[in-house]
């Protein structure tokens, strides 16, 4: 449910009295500021009065100062109600629905109905999108805004599917982002097209191999293994590690107090860089990929040419990052199928 602060006539008339020095025609009864999610204001609404005809006020045509200071005394002065764009409620219900809908392995007759779902969820909330960013070309006045706004629609990804993080500014023009944020995050969780690798947690080992010695064998490959080996929770900003082997810590010239829970750029091992954002990208939209040059920082400051192959897990609902490295002697060739080292030590299931 969304919160909007409506300045009735009287709560104008005590603006207009306050600011005296501020432009805002007579002829405006009524001004909405929508706020999003956070509390932040969104947008301002208006109702002029023209030759006793209600109609909508353009309210992009305030002055800064004007729009500033509304902003500003609303909390004060106006009315707090809720608010819930048309159809968006239907999106939510949808959302909801997801929460009782149990995962499956991807392929599964139960995330076929979550897909089912989403498909629906998005389909609404394109055509809120379209319908938005169509109205405001409509009534803009200026040729270039309006081509504008055409091109902006005509960019609104078909499915939820080829969403990418570049589709943001689009859906957050048209307010639907909120929607469509959570609508795409459920995708990949359900395995958006396979992309996620599900891991099934088995209670017992393989056959002839008792699941406690299992889980040794797992331990000891991952804890022994020559190549260097992250696991860490996604994000760009948030990712934090979970666990390594020595062979990062020998790597990176860390120890694991160093790393213990921290962020991974707040560590000082990853860099940021237009790299970073496109190899995250990749895991978001496609889960893994193999043999990208990458570059890491080592504990004493000096950054080290490396190759990373990755692979985004869905373990018990929860996604990870597991990253194999191999060190980069400079203007060394990249080795061919690195990433097959992630598919042999991916966890069976």
């Amino acid at each position: 449910m969304n919160t909007v602060i409506v300045l009735d006539k009287h709560a104008l008339a005590r603006f207009r009295a306050d600011h005296p020095w501020l432009h805002l025609s007579d002829d405006v009864v009524e001004v909405s500021l929508y706020l999003d999610d956070n509390g932040a204001p969104l947008r301002l609404a208006g109702t002029r009065l023209n030759e006793g005809i209600l109609e909508e006020a353009d309210c992009d045509r305030l002055p800064a100062s004007t729009a500033f200071a509304i902003v500003r005394s609303a909390p004060a002065i106006g009315k707090v109600r809720s608010w819930m764009p048309a159809g968006e409620q239907d999106v939510w219900r949808i959302l909801q629905d997801l929460i009782d809908m149990p995962f499956a392995v991807p392929g599964g007759s139960a995330n076929k109905a979550r897909y089912d779902l989403l498909a629906d969820g998005y389909r609404i909330a394109r055509q809120l999108t379209l319908e938005a960013l169509n109205c405001r070309a409509l009534k803009t006045e200026v040729p270039a805004e309006r081509m504008r706004l055409c091109r902006a629609a005509s960019s609104v990804p078909r499915t939820l599917a080829d969403v990418r993080e570049s589709s943001r500014s689009v859906f957050l023009e048209a307010d639907t982002w909120r929607m469509v944020a959570v609508l795409r995050d459920e995708f990949m969780l359900a395995g958006g097209k396979n992309y996620l690798t599900a891991v099934s947690i088995p209670e017992n080992g393989k056959p002839g191999i008792p699941a406690g010695l299992q889980k040794v064998i797992d331990e000891a490959l991952f804890d022994t293994a020559p190549v260097a080996f992250s696991v860490s929770t996604t994000g760009y900003q948030s990712s934090r590690f979970m666990s390594v082997n020595q062979s990062y810590l020998d790597l990176t010239g860390r120890s694991w107090a160093d790393l213990s829970g921290r962020e991974m750029l707040a560590s000082g091992v990853a860099v940021d860089s237009p790299g970073r954002k496109r190899r995250l990208e990749l895991l978001q939209q496609q889960g893994g990929y193999d043999s990208e040059t990458a570059e890491i920082r080592r504990g004493d400051g000096k950054t080290l040419p490396v190759v990373i192959s990755a692979k985004r897990l869905l373990v018990a609902g929860e996604a990870y990052d597991l990253e194999a490295i191999f060190a980069l002697h400079r203007n060394a060739p990249v080795p061919d199928g690195s990433g097959n080292v992630v598919r042999l030590l991916q966890p069976a299931g």
